[in-house]
């Protein structure tokens, strides 16, 4: 459980095998409040199909590339208990995800957020999935990276006030 004593905020992005989109989306906001939050923050993802070990595809790399993220040295997980735990917000790439902790996890439910869903005005997108690029071409994964990143511009002004907060309250 998380004390007082660790002041890390930490933020967790979710898919399904922890390959394509959670990395690439993980990748995106560690560089965009990096240099704000450096040691106070931890942004990491998970995926909800339990696959460990496995690198972030080809495809994925190369569009996060492109955006200057290096996910090269990215290394999926599954969700545990602990990584759930520790979570101070949970951003889903869809409701699969999202009914996973549900069903799994159902003390959190107001933690989980689906990321085009996120309780921030002016969503266009709301309610609308990150599509899965697994297997598919590059074209299709610069759509799925532009969307991630859209989204993460959108509410990343109301999260740097979250992280804020949340920091100083563990003073």
């Amino acid at each position: 459980m998380k004390t007082k004593k660790d002041k890390k905020f930490t933020i967790l992005f979710v898919c399904s095998g922890n390959a394509c989109r959670s990395p690439m989306a993980e990748g995106l906001l560690r560089k965009k409040l990096f240099q704000q939050f450096k040691t106070k923050l931890k942004i990491h993802s998970a995926g909800t199909l339990g696959i460990s070990g496995s690198p972030a595809t080809p495809n994925a790399i190369t569009v996060a590339k492109e955006k200057g993220v290096d996910i090269s040295g990215h290394i999926s997980k599954g969700i545990t208990a602990n990584i759930v735990e520790e979570a101070d917000i949970i951003f889903v790439m869809a409701d699969i995800h999202k009914n996973f902790f549900t069903n799994n996890f159902p003390g959190i439910k107001n933690k989980v957020y689906l990321l085009t869903n996120f309780e921030v005005e002016n969503n266009e997108q709301k309610n609308k999935p990150v599509k899965d690029p697994i297997g598919e071409n590059l074209t299709f994964y610069r759509q799925v990276i532009n969307h991630i990143e859209r989204e993460l511009e959108r509410f990343i002004p109301w999260l740097q006030v979250l992280i804020e907060k949340k920091l100083k309250d563990r003073i």
